[in-house]
């Protein structure tokens, strides 16, 4: 089973080269002792990874060309250089489903039958990007607000690697972690991984996830000013919008 972490840490051979799936973003397949940076390899952090299976390079690339058909044409160049698609990532020996840097996105993907069907492929996509956003345009999101959503007394815990090692890490909509203001266990590891599940579930979310929205008014708020967020970076991005890509 893998481990479905997409937390945040921080140009090597691709799909026989690079794999263009947006103008100016490629995808790279191949894992060597470039894909990280030095600092990501050894000591604690001891950042690992294995090339893509070739058999699953083709859905690779249609499942990231379906999700950066989201987002309108020239916005993902702005702050997205490259994505990694990799069959394995980990980072402190532990296995991640993905993770992200200043300018790049990284997504592992071990086949269908291990639980990496299209689905998570695209929502770890939408993840790790919105870490990115967030960012690097964090003076238009309201923190303070946010903050403010939570229940009385309310601590985020020590982020997605320790949320990972404490068994917390369940990214399943959950219906008594919405009725407080949060989409899924892991939304509680920290405050952006709160945000990289609402953005997901913008992106993603099944008819299930817009219900409850409209049932819990701390989680409406949170989705809210998400929504807010990509806004002020594309007037497109509206609540009318994202309604309209749920999924059955």
């Amino acid at each position: 089973m893998r481990t479905l972490l997409l937390g945040m840490l921080l140009a090597s051979q691709g799909w026989g080269g690079t794999a263009p799936a947006s103008p100016d973003i490629p995808i790279l397949t191949e894992f060597d002792s470039t894909t990280f940076p030095v600092s990501w390899q050894g000591g604690e952090i001891r950042g690992a990874g294995v090339s893509l299976t070739p058999s699953e390079k083709d859905r690779s690339l249609r499942v990231l060309k379906a999700a950066f058909a989201k987002y309108p044409d020239g916005f993902l160049e702005r702050d997205l250089k490259r994505v990694f698609v990799l069959r394995r990532i980990s980072f402190y020996g532990l296995d991640y489903g993905g993770t992200n840097s200043l300018d790049t996105v990284y997504v592992t993907n071990d086949g269908t039958a291990n639980g990496y069907t299209d689905g998570f492929l695209e929502r770890a996509f939408h993840h790790e990007l919105s870490s990115i956003l967030l960012r690097n345009h964090m003076q238009d999101f309201d923190l303070t607000a946010w903050r403010a959503a939570n229940p009385g007394g309310f601590q985020y815990g020590e982020g997605g690697t320790d949320a990972l090692r404490t068994g917390k890490a369940n990214t399943q909509l959950n219906e008594e972690a919405m009725a407080a203001g949060f989409v899924s266990q892991y939304s509680q590891a920290s405050y952006e991984e709160d945000f990289n599940m609402v953005a997901e579930s913008l992106f993603m979310g099944p008819k299930e996830f817009w219900a409850a929205v409209d049932r819990h008014a701390a989680l409406a708020k949170k989705v809210r000013l998400a929504i807010a967020f990509y806004g002020k970076l594309d007037a497109s991005f509206t609540e009318t919008h994202f309604r309209a890509l749920a999924s059955s």
